[in-house]
């Protein structure tokens, strides 16, 4: 009988264990008041309004984050589990949501994309370290929902640039001249062409983000996003 009471002590000793260490991985919005990062903040999705953006509760763009539009770097404190919310201007209606963990000194770009059910936020880390020998650093971002899940990019000479780029994914950094770039989008299975686009005003020295999305319509966007 004793052996029996304490292995049910034991067992609920354990289960109170896992059911706190659960908790605790749960917790949100757990802030580090030494630690700071930077944040930029994106309006990705072509069917919603104006957006307000908060993090853990803080709010960072006031409105006015219109489709296309990024704010500025904003620095904000570091942390885990916290939550990101994109609200429709002037209400508290949360257009999407999503979760962010940081680390001190860190740089991210976050996007609001999709439309109905299907939007989200997505976060991706930046190197900002800013390419040389009259260079533009770039890299791809595949946010659209219309597009295959996943994409080959090519340039103008049918060279490759990313060969499997899947939905909600980023490139790694490619280094290309500055002017225009001419791009070519096929599904990666079927390899039907699916667009061409022309980014232009590429500056040496500058960093970008050229992420695929989807206009209003259900067409095909290429839009950029400048990092410094």
């Amino acid at each position: 009988m004793k052996k029996i009471s304490i292995c049910r002590k034991l067992f609920t000793g354990t289960v109170l264990m896992v059911l706190a260490i659960s908790f605790s991985s749960c917790k949100k919005n757990t802030i580090d008041p030494s630690g700071q990062f930077n944040i930029k903040v994106v309006n990705a999705a072509s069917t919603s309004g104006p957006q307000s953006f908060t993090l853990a509760n803080s709010a960072l763009v006031n409105g006015g984050l219109s489709f296309g539009d990024a704010s500025s770097y904003i620095t904000a404190p570091s942390g885990k589990n916290m939550v990101m919310e994109f609200k429709d201007e002037g209400t508290n209606n949360v257009h999407a949501s999503g979760s962010l963990y940081t680390t001190n000194g860190v740089s991210f770009t976050v996007y609001m994309v999709g439309k109905g059910s299907s939007a989200r936020v997505k976060s991706f880390e930046d190197d900002l370290g800013a390419p040389n020998n009259g260079k533009v650093k770039i890299k791809f971002i595949h946010l659209s929902d219309e597009a295959p899940s996943v994409i080959t990019i090519k340039n103008s000479s049918g060279d490759d640039l990313v060969t499997t780029l899947a939905r909600n994914i980023s490139s790694g950094y490619k280094y290309v001249d500055p002017g225009t770039l001419s791009v070519q989008f096929s599904g990666t299975a079927s390899r039907s062409n699916i667009g061409n686009f022309d980014v232009t005003d590429l500056q040496a020295g500058k960093i970008y983000t050229l992420y695929l999305t989807d206009s209003a319509n259900g067409s095909l966007l290429l839009n950029k996003v400048l990092h410094n």
